[in-house]
């Protein structure tokens, strides 16, 4: 069936109902509705390594596992758990699609970056090693030609090196950080998920003191961060505005698909709806 870009057991959080391996998928752009079984989506043919996809399995899905359980049943978690889940959901903002378009849209910088150092790099040897003059200002002389080979050629095991937390540092250490509140849904709208859940307002980042996260952990939980100084962690009754505020979001950074529990035409709508106001929970 291919290799997830979102995980299979991240995604049978949003299952028809607990015990099911259906979920109800949306296609953005269109009124297309259709219930498939969690391991037909989500996923595409030969899209990393086998070693990549070792990695991702073993060393960030695995140890997310218990944490994620014990989040869906509304048990206290720990720092550790913190960080792991913080491992988890900085991969998922690279792994899925839009995460391949952001690295695509870095590639120009990291290229100047590189090609830079490598200037940089040689114009040393050669002053250190006179001899190889020759050899070495030949390489030199090759180098704007190879970068302009590689600004037409997008180098995928660039997006394979960002596969991991410390691919990007700074929301690797800040996540942890923040205050964790875990919105719950019970009787109310369940919360939608889709194929690019960790959200946050891009014009902002996560590290200024207006700054939040939402990340959906199931139909009833939704991971909630933020820099407010006057809410506790732990598991609050969402009210229903913040339940559609949330849905909201989710909708809007779909890149192609919305995924949920229950087949609904409010989602076809959502999910259509071009320049959704989305407004900060607090």
């Amino acid at each position: 069936m291919g290799q997830h870009y979102i995980p299979k057991y991240y995604l049978e959080g949003f299952t028809e109902f607990p015990t099911s391996s259906n979920i109800w998928v949306y296609e953005k752009g269109s009124n297309r509705i259709f219930k498939t079984a969690i391991k037909t989506i989500a996923n595409e043919n030969n899209r990393w390594p086998k070693s990549v996809e070792e990695y991702l399995a073993n060393q960030i899905e695995a140890p997310a596992k218990p944490v994620l359980d014990r989040i869906r049943s509304r048990q206290p978690i720990s720092q550790s758990d913190k960080d792991t889940l913080s491992a988890y959901m900085v991969i998922m903002l690279q792994r899925v699609p839009k995460g391949l378009e952001r690295t695509k849209a870095k590639a120009p910088e990291v290229l100047d970056q590189i090609f830079n150092g490598l200037e940089s790099e040689i114009t040393r040897l050669i002053v250190e090693h006179p001899s190889k003059k020759n050899v070495l200002q030949k390489r030199l002389q090759e180098l704007p030609g190879l970068k302009l080979k590689y600004e037409g050629d997008f180098p995928i095991e660039v997006w394979y090196q960002n596969l991991k937390p410390d691919a990007l540092p700074q929301v690797r250490a800040v996540l942890p950080a923040m205050t964790w509140i875990f919105l719950t849904s019970e009787k109310r709208q369940p919360f939608l998920t889709n194929d690019n859940p960790f959200f946050f307002f891009e014009g902002l980042g996560i590290g200024k003191p207006e700054s939040e996260i939402t990340f959906p952990i199931s139909s009833t939980i939704t991971l909630w961060a933020t820099w407010h100084k006057n809410v506790l962690e732990g598991y609050i009754a969402a009210t229903d505005n913040i339940i559609r505020e949330i849905n909201r979001r989710t909708a809007s950074a779909a890149t192609k698909y919305a995924y949920y529990s229950e087949e609904a035409q409010w989602v076809v709508n959502l999910i259509n709806k071009k320049n959704l106001r989305l407004n900060r929970l607090t």
